[in-house]
């Protein structure tokens, strides 16, 4: 390829990426947040889509959020943009901050569920999700069996690309204190040393670092795995 024809084929891609959208899915969250501030200040897309259940008062010329109870998202319009585009889903609770099991399933099973379809619906072509390092559908713990059941049921939606990310604790500000991860992370402080000899997996993922992860592996050039699994100790890479 001569040089000028590298050039425009360069140009052309470049303008290609620019034109490509991503909807996000609990942007107000420690994680959300983060990645949502990585998408509008890089330049992979042209416009960032956000669906949350209160307003911002965060402005950018590439943001657009959408007020919506996730409950409702069969009432909302499609997103036309969103052909071909990416999707991410940072949503999560604890049983505490739910209020009952219940209500937290409804949150990271429903809600995740319902976005993932609204995000098919739109045509998006790759989806990435955050659940946990002990995601199983068989476990006993309600937790980790949620977090496998949603994984499970959004294999089921077959999706081109699907990308499921299983952190351990978080490490980081929250808007929201959450006491378990706290102790969590102290404990693993303790026993920082034995992350060398094996238990790497285990030990505690920056927010920022997970955040990163979601969006740099969007952009990876080999998606012929689906799902593809990434787990903490491959996110602590990033």
């Amino acid at each position: 390829m001569k040089s000028g024809e590298h050039d425009t084929a360069e140009s052309q891609l470049l303008t290609w990426i620019m034109q490509k959208e991503v909807i996000i899915f609990g942007a107000t969250g420690a994680v959300g947040s983060e990645l949502l501030r990585l998408c509008l200040d890089g330049n992979r897309y042209s416009r960032v889509h956000v669906i949350a259940r209160r307003p911002t008062s965060l402005t950018h010329e590439k943001l657009q959020w959408t007020t919506a109870e996730f409950d409702a998202l069969d009432n909302l319009e499609l997103v036309s943009g969103l052909v071909d585009g990416d999707a991410y889903c940072c949503l999560g609770t604890t049983i505490k901050a739910a209020g009952s099991e219940e209500a937290f399933r409804r949150v990271d099973y429903a809600y995740v569920l319902n976005a993932a379809r609204f995000a098919k619906k739109c045509s998006v072509t790759q989806f990435s999700l955050v659940t946990a390092i002990a995601a199983n559908p068989e476990s006993r713990i309600l937790y980790n069996r949620t977090k496998g059941e949603v994984e499970a049921a959004l294999i089921e939606e077959g999706f081109p690309t699907l990308n499921i990310f299983r952190p351990a604790l978080l490490k980081g500000k929250r808007a929201e204190f959450r006491l378990k991860e706290e102790i969590g992370n102290w404990l693993m402080f303790l026993v920082t040393p034995l992350f060398h000899i094996g238990l790497q997996r285990y030990k505690p993922v920056e927010i920022s670092t997970l955040a990163r992860a979601l969006y740099v592996s969007a952009d990876r050039k080999n998606k012929t795995i689906s799902p593809r699994i990434f787990e903490s100790d491959e996110i602590q890479t990033y």
